[in-house]
């Protein structure tokens, strides 16, 4: 009978151990197990009716030789013959799908997490599918406060996206995507991160950077190595992202980047709604919204793209430069940030005078937003005593 495993967060690991150990039992890492010839023995547990073994190392060694698969899968039969129902498992989060995998026969390849007040119960996010009118006018609402300029933008993503429902609920059309153009710093990668920030704060962003990817390889990095290749274990980066997170936002930077085993892999994605990682595993996509961006614009981008994967975006568009006056209210709200942010971690500051100071500046000679945060947290400094950060400070 196959056992769930339990799972904690690296981070996390005494909190953990302390909620497990007041419920079922002592937490013992597998060296408690094994003596100097790492046989199999109960030494470091002889005292302990049930307990729960992390079995982290295990999977991490098998990373590195296969070769002991065999042994420690008759460790693990063994221990649940000899203790039945006496013992569970633990792993380490980002283990759990390699532990599944590996223990296939062994193992529950659901995700599970410690049930109560050990770990919240898994709980499945909702995808943009399913939200209601009023969420997703809330979302759109949102949505088009936090996003700088590109107005016409914005309104022609939520026409976009109610097709995408419509289209969706009709069984027609299982992802959405997005490829956005333009020069860099003008609001492209933001278009994800407000989106993901607002539908699924509390999990981890699924972002990849083609940025530093080059050469011979790039797919098995992106989704694995196949079978019997070095590292086909440890799966690709954005397979492992999409399995440890319950958002259904991802976000594709400097396609541009990208060489033609990724544009034909995109493209199979975007034509199916899912893809078969080298290792044979199906990742469904669902529901999921997923934004491309490139450095590039209209005069340039149909020599970068191949026709067949531009035609299978449901929405392109072209980022322009913002106006003066959105750059003026970026910087207006970045300020009045800036000072919250002084004021609730290090003292009061004279609000009025350090704004009019900052916003004095010429800020409208820039195109790109990340120059212009960088220089406003510059002249910020220089306007604040840098001395106070000793002051009574205390972490």
């Amino acid at each position: 009978m196959k056992k769930r495993l339990l799972v904690y967060e690296k981070e996390k690991i005494e909190e953990f151990i302390c909620k497990v150990e007041s419920e079922k039992g002592k937490v013992f890492p597998v060296s408690y197990l094994t003596d100097k010839n790492v046989n199999l023995k109960y030494n470091g547990i002889n005292d302990e009716e049930c307990f729960v073994l992390d079995i982290t190392a295990l999977v991490m060694s098998l990373n590195e030789r296969k070769g002991l698969q065999l042994i420690y899968e008759s460790w693990i039969n063994a221990l649940n013959e000899e203790n039945e129902d006496c013992i569970e498992y633990c792993v380490e989060r980002e283990y759990l799908f390699q532990a599944c995998e590996l223990f296939h026969y062994y193992f529950e390849t659901d995700e599970v997490d410690v049930k109560k007040d050990v770990e919240e119960t898994v709980t499945e996010e909702k995808s943009i599918v399913e939200y209601e009118k009023r969420e997703f006018d809330d979302l759109m609402d949102n949505f088009k406060i936090q996003l700088y300029g590109h107005e016409r933008f914005k309104k022609n993503l939520k026409n976009q996206l109610k097709a995408y429902i419509l289209l969706h609920r009709m069984k027609r059309k299982k992802i959405f995507s997005i490829l956005l153009c333009g020069k860099s710093g003008i609001g492209k990668t933001e278009v994800g991160r407000i989106l993901q920030k607002a539908m699924y704060p509390e999990e981890p962003p699924i972002k990849i950077n083609f940025g530093n990817y080059s050469g011979k390889g790039s797919l098995w990095s992106l989704i694995g190595s196949p079978k019997g290749y070095m590292g086909s274990e440890t799966g690709g980066e954005l397979t492992n992202k999409i399995t440890n997170s319950k958002s259904k936002i991802i976000i594709i930077d400097e396609l541009d980047k990208a060489d033609a085993t990724i544009f034909n892999f995109f493209y199979e994605m975007l034509e199916d709604g899912q893809y078969t990682d080298l290792v044979g595993k199906v990742v469904d996509l669902d529901g999921y919204i997923v934004i491309f961006t490139a450095n590039l614009d209209s005069s340039n981008f149909q020599e970068m793209i191949p026709e067949p994967l531009f035609s299978r975006f449901d929405m392109t568009y072209e980022f322009q430069q913002l106006t003066t006056e959105d750059k003026k209210r970026f910087v207006s709200e970045f300020i009045d940030v800036l000072i919250a942010e002084y004021e609730e971690n290090i003292g009061q500051l004279n609000n009025k005078n350090i704004k009019d100071e900052l916003m004095k500046k010429s800020y409208h000679t820039y195109t790109n937003v990340r120059l212009i945060k960088r220089d406003v947290m510059n002249a910020f400094v220089e306007l604040v005593d840098v001395n106070n950060i000793w002051n009574d400070y205390t972490e």
